[in-house]
């Protein structure tokens, strides 16, 4: 297939889309002289996104758009045309990609879960809930071109794993001188990447799309374009605590702001988010923008019944002893997640003569140098600390079920969890007094709440919990009546929040 066969083709479908027939043209100057005069015809701020996104092969950035209407206003659309240059995708083998229009499609960037098989809460969040929509209601699964500035349609791989399936099977997605089409041959089609360009529809953003190459264009998408845009709010830590938040994210986090103030909803996944976004929509208007809607779609949450194998290799993983309490502690390992008041209570409980396991699981982060320093000391000292970075869902659901008690004192959190994956496997938790934490101690029995602040706080709440069975028996007996928020609950509530309600 030719660079002109495959240039031809995205640009005959852009002018089907700006509701003009090209059927009679058959060389590039002659789609041109129909492009341009239907572009200077309608300079409506959708159309320019449409045409720059599909003749440069990428999503535009605000400057770019508001550069490529001066052009057109001042110079012609034929001149703003060919000024944009060649595609994005040439190389010196010619066109790397097809780019495809999906009209009034439903798209949903899984561009970090498609990508992994690790788990983090945001990419549990993302599997549980895309992969359900995907089974139920007709979607395209989106990640973003190498150069982080184009959508493209996922490999089987990538496919398969939002889909929870073993399937390989993908899914469905000039010669004249001044535009600088090349006549050589392109790459066999089955090698080309494929982009899409939604026009119309709904674009979701499941992940937490905070780099600055995501958020330029979904701000440019939300702004300009036909399409809808809709975000999964998870929190505004890098805004409120920004003290726990890492440089990078606390830099790029404005800016992420910055396109959620265009798009259309956010559903925050625990009324405390929900607070948080809306207190900063309350500050847009001062730049003449109102914001998204926003609206508590309350997170669900699981832990998976484990089987004998799982609990048996989790036992002797964790080296329990029988009759050993056993403390546990998921989450990465992070300052903001409070790990070291953890350490530290722990030690002072063992030095005076307490008798428990104290198991944490997480992987490493930003700035848990401290952590590990601590935890490495402990150890030396033989205290009975285990720490692991890495679990299986199996281990981790079969070490909520061995824990005598679960800790997430976390100093902000936008859910939690940690908390409903113990809850649910039956074991109570001692958690934070603040925020979304102390929402789902209201909301679920089962919690014993403290200041995150105060270490003295959590070693009353641990020594407690240890040594008066009749307390954790207590919770162990009011957690029992909770009903919980379900993963298909969710997930419907999601969907008929961003889409159904939509088109009503």
């Amino acid at each position: 297939m030719s660079d002109f066969t495959i240039w031809s083709s995205s640009v005959r479908s852009l002018i089907t889309e700006l509701g003009v027939d090209a059927s009679g043209a058959n060389t590039a100057h002659e789609l041109l002289g129909i492009l341009a005069p239907a572009l200077e015809a309608d300079l409506a701020d959708n159309r320019l996104w449409l045409v720059w996104a599909i003749l440069r092969g990428e999503l535009p950035t605000v400057d770019e758009l508001v550069a490529f209407r001066r052009n057109i206003v001042l110079n012609g659309a034929q001149k703003a045309i060919r000024d944009l240059g060649e595609r994005a995708d040439s190389s010196i083998f010619g066109l790397t990609a097809e780019v495809e229009i999906l009209t009034n499609p439903i798209l949903v960037d899984v561009h970090h879960t498609s990508s992994t098989s690790t788990m983090s809460g945001i990419q549990r969040v993302v599997r549980e809930t895309t992969g359900r929509w995907a089974a139920a209601h007709e979607l395209v699964f989106v990640a973003w071109a190498d150069n982080g500035r184009a959508l493209r349609r996922l490999s089987a791989e990538e496919e398969a794993r939002m889909r929870g399936t073993t399937s390989d099977q993908g899914c469905d997605g000039p010669p004249d001188s001044d535009i600088a089409v090349s006549s050589k041959p392109a790459p066999a089609t089955a090698q080309l990447k494929r982009l899409v360009i939604p026009n119309g529809g709904i674009m979701i953003i499941a992940e937490l799309a905070a780099d600055a190459e995501r958020a330029e264009r979904f701000l440019a998408m939300g702004r300009y374009a036909k399409t809808k845009v809709a975000y999964i709010g998870y929190d505004c830590v890098p805004l409120t605590s920004s003290e726990t938040a890492s440089i990078p994210i606390a830099a790029h986090f404005p800016l992420y702001l910055d396109a959620v103030a265009y798009a259309d909803r956010v559903a925050a996944i625990s009324a405390s988010t929900a607070h948080e976004f809306e207190s900063w929509k309350k500050m847009l208007p001062s730049s003449g923008r109102t914001g998204p809607d926003v609206r508590t779609v309350f997170l669900a949450g699981d832990s998976t019944e484990p089987s004998a194998a799982d609990l048996a290799a989790t036992r002797r993983r964790l080296e329990i002893t029988n009759g050993e309490p056993v403390v546990l502690v998921v989450g990465s390992h992070e300052p903001r997640k409070n790990h070291l008041s953890v350490l530290q209570a722990a030690k002072v409980l063992w030095e005076q003569g307490e008798k428990f396991r104290l198991v944490m699981i997480g992987s490493a982060s930003w700035n848990s140098a401290p952590f590990d320093v601590l935890a490495k000391m402990l150890q030396e000292h033989g205290h009975p600390l285990v720490v692991l970075k890495n679990s299986s869902d199996g281990l981790i659901s079969a070490s909520y079920r061995l824990a005598t008690v679960s800790i997430f004192t976390s100093f902000h959190e936008g859910f939690g969890l940690p908390i409903v994956e113990s809850l649910r496997a039956g074991t109570p938790v001692i958690a934070s007094n603040v925020g979304s934490m102390l929402e789902l101690a209201e909301r679920y029995k089962g919690v014993i709440t403290i200041d995150p602040h105060s270490d003295v706080a959590l070693e009353n709440a641990l020594r407690t919990a240890l040594n008066d069975p009749a307390v954790l028996a207590e919770k162990r007996l009011e957690l029992a009546s909770n009903v919980y928020q379900t993963w298909e609950q969710y997930s419907n509530d999601v969907w008929e929040y961003f889409v159904t309600e939509s088109y009503v």
